[in-house]
């Protein structure tokens, strides 16, 4: 099964591996990570989450 990213550089595209559990990305658009995750209907998302900068957070 496949796995849609939710946020992020890749938002609406799907990665068919939907057995990697983190992705680390620092891309120009930002830099984060797509973390597996489940949505309202429990299917499996990678769900984006930024990369808070030191003192920004």
């Amino acid at each position: 099964m496949s796995a849609r990213y939710v946020g992020g550089p890749f938002h609406g595209g799907v990665n068919p591996d939907d057995f990697i559990d983190q992705i680390d990305m620092r891309t120009p658009a930002g830099s984060g990570r797509y973390v597996l995750d489940r949505d309202e209907h429990d299917r499996p998302i990678y769900r984006w989450e930024p990369e808070v900068a030191v003192g920004e957070g």
